[in-house]
């Protein structure tokens, strides 16, 4: 009797995959995970870590950081092998996110740790190496999609691979800087014994089938959106029917989007409408923060502030909810299918921008029609891409977007005109300290490839409908990548050598932005590795960008020569013989006026001429997270101004500049934000821990920085 019962138990990451051998029942589907899931539990598990973790803990501490609850699983055991009944889609990520922080361990040289990580990711079964997660098809795919750098996904893949290798390029791409430096190993030890799941063990096959329904089919599960709903109607007096049909309408229209489209959509008008969005973080957690969770409880707590005091308050709600729920449709809409009207709101969804909503709805009154509202939306959206792109070629993380979405509710809150928006939009541009003049040396890194191939797809696509062609955008950034990174030099450095001199050089100036295109697939993969004299000849029959590479381009080509023309860039946008270094900083000057152009501020009206400064919310301190940076050291004298950094690895140099303004500056040119970001570029590699690896020459001997800060930390001076 106690073998057939069904068991629960709490394990932690670690043990999920230690001993087990998973695999899948009959009826369980592909794993279908896309780009917003994998993000959202990178996003959550971020926060949740770095609310605990300080530069300055022994590793020892991780063991007191906040547990993190990931859900339940379910699985039956036959002989040798555990089946995984439901859970699959977490268990496959986290499969997965394990094999790239393997990658990311050997990169900072952490061997022992990555061994470790090994262990859980696959074992030895009669001689052979079996993955923890035993899916037919998946063994090759995931022994390479990490540890081949140009690795391509073949035609023939089985379906469910396209999904994993989305997931893949999403933590490749987007997996977020601050677990990738010195927090690493921090972050491996959390997420291995302060994460957890419930393990729920069927007795039998058919048991798995019965929870498994049981938990995806039967009763009625009630979450914050069923609660919220309860809330509502039961402080409406008499006839409830109306306001009923009302919910469950909006609830319907919504659902069509997508199964959490209800429950996004809530959260978003309650943040953007009501949500206190001026507190900063710290011990308590946010109005943004409570809402992302139990949003029903906000509500109940900040009825006063919801104005909701008689019965018709509540009823007036309800209807609120269902007119701002068209315009959340119409959002949702244009992030999901490209729409050139509003096209920056796709753009956004792409590079995974979710504040966008919220102060959309926070600038919409009810009165405002169709052609005023789409206005406002696509300003704000205009807005966030300005932000994203300028973020991108300053090595600035896009996650620091969210503060600024967040300021701006604060400001557009209540409805304004179309162009009171403009101004307000303007002011926030006006006060920016970073532009696209930066870009001189920005390009191609181990971690920002998305950034890189989305700023390639909008100057493309920017001159292609300059010149009257067709508007490719939606091909361009299509998630199953028909169009790919070009290099115009070839991966040779022997051809370059005497030109370049070093490796170094050669890799610097190869992957900058101007000397990157983006093309076809199939085409790139036919002719990437030719010397640019036969390839550029290929060229031409691409897009204009590649085409005006080559000498012939403006023959009989008068959209082109008028498009050059129009926008003061005959000089620019010219061909080359021969693509040289300095052919390359002339290509990198023109993408830098075209991102100049295409990211216009003039769009949002006439700047001010005197800004009052504002300092950036993204760099806000708080008492519970105060970080030390490179310029703090400088400004308190600790660090002398340009001190001159020196890294070393495996007996080799690498040399840089800490500025003035605390940004890093590497031998070649480059200048990075953070001390990982340069030691990543330095070492050609995934992960560096920053703060480790460089050291300052004060007085003649080398300090590592991390050293530095300690010190400064003991005796209070920062």
């Amino acid at each position: 009797m106690q073998q057939d019962m069904i068991q629960g138990r709490a394990m932690t990451i670690e043990e999920v995959f230690t001993g087990r051998q998973y695999q899948l029942d009959s009826y369980q589907r592909d794993y279908t995970w896309g780009r917003d899931d994998i993000r959202r539990l990178m996003d959550d598990l971020r926060k949740k870590f770095m609310a605990n973790w300080s530069l300055g803990h022994d590793r020892e501490e991780v063991a007191s950081y906040q547990p993190y609850f990931l859900g339940p699983y379910v699985y039956h055991e036959e002989a040798h092998t555990t089946f995984l009944v439901d859970g699959q889609q977490r268990i496959t990520t986290l499969h997965l996110m394990l094999i790239y922080l393997r990658e990311l361990l050997r990169a900072q040289d952490l061997d022992d740790e990555a061994t470790h990580l090994s262990g859980l990711i696959q074992s030895r079964k009669f001689g052979k190496a079996v993955y923890t997660l035993d899916i037919p098809d998946r063994g090759r795919f995931l022994a390479e999609v990490f540890s081949e750098p140009d690795y391509t996904l073949p035609d023939n893949a089985a379906g469910d691979l396209h999904r994993l290798w989305e997931g893949a390029r999403v933590l490749q791409e987007e997996f977020p800087d601050e677990l990738r430096s010195d927090a690493l190993p921090y972050f491996v030890d959390w997420l291995l014994d302060g994460v957890c799941m419930v393990g729920i063990r069927a007795a039998t096959s058919e048991q798995g089938w019965e929870i498994y329904e049981s938990m995806n089919d039967r009763g009625v599960r009630l979450g914050p959106i069923d609660l919220l709903k309860s809330f509502l109607l039961s402080r409406i007096g008499g006839e409830k029917g109306g306001a009923d049909k009302i919910w469950r309408q909006m609830v319907s229209d919504l659902a069509g989007i997508d199964v959490n489209a209800p429950s996004e959509f809530i959260k978003t008008f309650l943040i953007g409408r009501y949500a206190d969005v001026s507190i900063e973080p710290g011990d308590a957690p946010t109005d943004i923060e409570r809402i992302n969770g139990s949003f029903h409880t906000w509500a109940k707590d900040n009825a006063e502030r919801l104005g909701l005091h008689r019965s018709s308050d509540f009823q007036r709600l309800i209807t609120d909810l269902a007119e701002y729920s068209e315009r959340f449709r119409t959002v949702a809409a244009a992030a999901t299918v490209y729409d050139s009207e509003l096209q920056s709101i796709f753009f956004n969804a792409y590079n995974g921008i979710k504040a966008q909503a919220a102060p959309i709805l926070a600038a919409v009154e009810p009165k405002d029609d169709s052609g005023t509202f789409k206005a406002k939306a696509k300003l704000i959206a205009d807005y966030l891409d300005l932000l994203f792109a300028r973020r991108s070629v300053n090595d600035l993380p896009s996650s620091g977007i969210n503060s600024y979405a967040a300021r701006l509710i604060e400001r557009v809150r209540g409805g304004v005109s179309v162009d009171k928006l403009r101004t307000i939009l303007a002011e926030e541009v006006s006060v920016l300290d970073y532009d696209f003049k930066s870009m001189k040396t920005y390009g191609l890194r181990s971690n920002n490839s998305g950034q890189v191939r989305y700023l390639l797809a909008r100057l493309t696509g920017f001159v292609q409908t300059g010149c009257r062609l067709s508007d490719d955008m939606a091909a361009y950034l299509d998630v199953s990548r028909p169009y790919e990174i070009e290099h115009i030099w070839a991966n040779h450095f022997e051809r370059f050598q005497p030109e370049t001199g070093t490796r170094a050089a050669f890799d610097s100036y190869r992957n900058r932005l101007g000397a990157l295109l983006l093309l076809r697939k199939s085409d790139n993969a036919s002719y990437q590795d030719l010397p640019y004299e036969k390839k550029v000849d290929y060229y031409q029959r691409q897009n204009q960008l590649a085409g005006a590479l080559h000498t012939s381009h403006r023959e009989r080509n008068p959209t082109f020569n008028k498009f050059a023309k129009q926008h003061k860039l005959d000089r620019l946008l010219r061909a080359f013989a021969k693509f040289d270094k300095k052919a390359i900083e002339e290509r990198q000057i023109l993408y830098q006026r075209l991102c100049e152009l295409i990211w216009d501020p003039a769009v949002f009206g006439t700047l001010p001429t005197v800004a009052t400064r504002r300092p950036d919310p993204t760099r806000t301190r708080t008492r519970a997270r105060y970080d030390v940076t490179v310029a703090d050291l400088i400004v308190k004298g600790l660090l002398p101004s340009n001190a001159q950094l020196v890294g070393l690895r495996r007996g080799e140099r690498f040399h840089a500049l800490a500025l003035a303004d605390g940004r890093i500056q590497v031998a070649s040119g480059e200048i990075f934000r953070s001390l990982s970001g340069a030691g990543e570029f330095v070492l050609q590699t995934k992960a560096c821990p920053g703060w480790n690896f460089w050291q300052a020459d004060v007085d003649g001997g080398l300090v590592r920085l991390i050293d530095i800060r300690r010190d400064a930390l003991e005796r209070g001076l920062v």
